[in-house]
């Protein structure tokens, strides 16, 4: 009786876990299935026993008495298995309980972004592949590098947003345009010291004297034919001899 009586607790108790799941069955990743249980019960039933009497014998001869066997039944108890069935609610194929929802799987890690639907990445911007570990090329951004760059002039490609990073004079929505007249450098920020008419080159700041003129910044005449000059960049100084005087922050290119 004792083993019976913890059999059935431990079923109740299996019974009462599978009501009280947490899942919601409106959530449309969330399957149903029918399972059969069992339980330990107390029934009821008819018991029959040898019912003796002692009565006057048939025989009229006779005074002694006799047995009469007859047979009846009287209400018994006893413990029965019984068998039944209930819905229990799990995840859908593909999907995995956490905090009480059914969430997808996939079998590779999302690098660099997030499981959606089972076996299937969503990449943040910048990214590609089933599990979103390949960058962009250089001229692809956005999700799945789906969208077209369209910076120019040799301009970066920001992977996540498209924006163009320009290269040294160049400006514009595409680095389209370059440096306004009288300035270079990344951004067009830096002022050209270039005199005399001479033009300035938008990238490096390198003055193209005219005629007559010679000079890192085309500064001094020359009578007769100029001495070629030096290729200072970046408001680096001729010292003569093809040798230039560097500004902070630059060095002699090899």
């Amino acid at each position: 009786m004792p083993a019976l009586l913890s059999s059935a607790v431990l079923l109740l108790f299996g019974f009462l876990i599978g009501l009280s799941s947490s899942l919601d069955p409106r959530d449309p990743n969330v399957c149903s299935l029918w399972e059969s249980f069992t339980t330990s019960v107390k029934e009821s039933y008819s018991h029959p026993y040898d019912h003796v009497t002692e009565e006057p014998c048939s025989d009229p001869r006779t005074s002694n008495r006799c047995l009469r066997h007859r047979i009846t039944y009287r209400t018994a108890y006893r413990q029965a298995v019984k068998t039944d069935h209930r819905k229990r609610y799990q995840c859908c194929p593909g999907y995995y309980e956490s905090g009480g929802k059914c969430v997808p799987h996939c079998t590779k890690e999302c690098v660099h972004g997030r499981c959606v639907a089972p076996d299937r990445c969503q990449c943040e911007g910048g990214w590609r592949g089933e599990d979103c570990s390949s960058a962009c090329g250089d001229q692809q951004w956005g999700p799945r590098c789906l969208q077209q760059c369209e910076c120019k002039n040799g301009a970066l490609c920001d992977p996540v947003k498209g924006a163009c990073q320009c290269p040294p004079g160049f400006i514009g929505q595409h680095c389209e345009d370059p440096c306004p007249a009288g300035t270079f450098g990344k951004g067009c920020l830096q002022r050209c010291g270039c005199r005399n008419g001479a033009s300035c080159d938008t990238v490096t700041g390198e003055c193209t004297c005219r005629d007559g003129f010679t000079g890192t910044y085309c500064e001094k005449s020359c009578r007769k034919k100029c001495q070629p000059r030096c290729p200072c960049q970046n408001g680096g100084i001729c010292k003569g001899k093809g040798i230039c005087a560097c500004p902070p922050g630059w060095t002699v290119g090899l």
